[in-house]
């Protein structure tokens, strides 16, 4: 817990000193209906912007990655259901020849 405070802190840190930076340098402000904001806010709302955007990014590419792992499964799936439709007479003879030949214990008292 010590450390994920640690990271939210110094990603804080960071976040706000790139903001000055950003607004020293570059003259970045953020206008919204004839309402400029402050530095800070500026910094605040890219960061919240950019934070939606990462998290529908994951959930998109998360998305994309678990409907081709369930396409997968299932083509899996399917093809060994019919493998054993097809060949289930010769996995039964297969089946009843290894339960004849196979060595029966012998029980010891």
């Amino acid at each position: 817990m010590k450390n994920f405070i640690l990271a939210v802190l110094i990603a804080i840190l960071i976040t706000y000193s790139c903001g000055i930076v950003a607004n020293e340098w570059f003259n970045f402000s953020i206008h919204f209906d004839e309402h400029i904001f402050g530095p800070m806010e500026s910094v605040v709302g890219v960061t919240a912007v950019g934070a939606v955007m990462a998290i529908v990014g994951v959930i998109v590419a998360i998305s994309v990655f678990g409907a081709l792992a369930l396409a997968l499964f299932v083509a899996f799936v399917a093809m060994l259901l019919a493998g054993v439709t097809m060949f289930w007479p010769m996995l039964l003879v297969i089946a009843f020849i290894f339960w004849l030949v196979k060595d029966k214990r012998q029980t010891q008292y």
